[in-house]
């Protein structure tokens, strides 16, 4: 079976905790409620992007353990091909844990795991060549230089979301050959020492041959390829919990901007599809399908024709 995308990374156990105020040393804290979740960006990605109807494709690590079973019959309900999983022996399934107070102070622990394995001798050049896009979510400085150089030499579209730890990635020997760079602000801040205005963020998408797209939480996203500059405000919900949220953002504004090249239907069909997810808890609950989104979409006389026809509806 051909691949529309490809989705590299982690694949996570999330485990949130949330208390009234963060423990002190040695102090023993009741949660006042607790979820054991689905997580990791890649396997984030590539859950939404299958629930949009898009053939999609993960490679990733987990291990041979309870976590590692339930993570991938998780995304192979969603619809995903795992056949580019790894499933490693001795190696526990990486853990995300996230104890949050009520005045939104956090602690996050993060168990590696399986994850510590993706390196790019276990990327199965065959099988990331039956896709046309692969998105890369994380910062795998190792494998980053391989993956797009095979990407690139085969003509295949290359998008990043390198999340909050690429402090390692070298973004000079690689940006010229991104089409799709997802950042927010602080990583825009942290790896480029740059403001989302509009003089900075046009000068610097001048330096890829794609497109930057800064998504800004509560006050939307913003894109540009260094000439047009489009702004898209977030859809008004009751939000219970962000986390994922960005991954999916990322699904969708690559499934509507490789479908259309519209940038601003892509925006838009983006913040509509992060707008449902953080409705619900847990990073890949409240993913909504094409259908779920092209509602919101219509509930605001936005039009996404030229996408909804690539799927054959209307």
């Amino acid at each position: 079976m051909s691949l529309e995308v490809v989705s590299i990374g982690r694949i996570n156990i999330d485990i949130i905790m949330n208390v009234k105020t963060l423990p002190k040393t040695n102090e023993h804290v009741i949660s006042e409620g607790s979820s054991f979740t689905f997580g990791g960006s890649a396997a984030n990605f590539a859950s939404q992007s299958a629930r949009l109807g898009v053939k999609t494709g993960l490679v990733g690590c987990i291990g041979n353990d309870l976590y590692g079973q339930l993570a991938l019959k998780n995304l192979q309900d969603a619809g995903v091909d795992t056949k580019g999983v790894l499933v490693l022996g001795n190696q526990p399934t990486g853990l995300f844990f996230l104890a949050q107070a009520r005045n939104k102070e956090k602690v996050i622990f993060t168990e590696p795991g399986a994850n510590r394995f993706l390196e790019r001798h276990l990327i199965d050049n065959e099988y990331l060549l039956r896709a046309r896009t692969v998105h890369i979510a994380g910062g795998f400085s190792r494998l980053m230089d391989r993956v797009i150089e095979l990407a690139t030499t085969h003509g295949m579209i290359v998008s990043i979301d390198p999340g909050r730890a690429a402090e390692n990635v070298d973004f000079s020997s690689i940006l010229h050959k991104v089409d799709l760079l997802f950042l927010n602000q602080s990583e825009l801040k942290a790896y480029f020492d740059l403001s989302p205005t509009e003089k900075e963020l046009r000068t610097f998408a001048k330096t890829l041959p794609g497109i930057v797209v800064v998504k800004m939480g509560d006050k939307g996203s913003i894109a540009t390829d260094g000439f047009d500059f489009i702004k898209s405000p977030i859809f008004e919900v009751p939000v219970v919990d962000t986390l994922g949220a960005g991954d999916s953002f990322a699904a969708a504004f690559v499934t509507a901007w490789t479908r259309s090249e519209n940038v601003g239907q892509a925006l838009n069909f983006a913040n509509a599809t992060a707008s449902q997810t953080i409705k619900e808890n847990g990073a890949q609950n409240g993913q909504p399908t094409l259908q779920q989104v092209a509602g919101v979409l219509r509930e605001h006389d936005i039009n996404i024709h030229d996408i909804l026809r690539t799927f054959g509806k209307k």
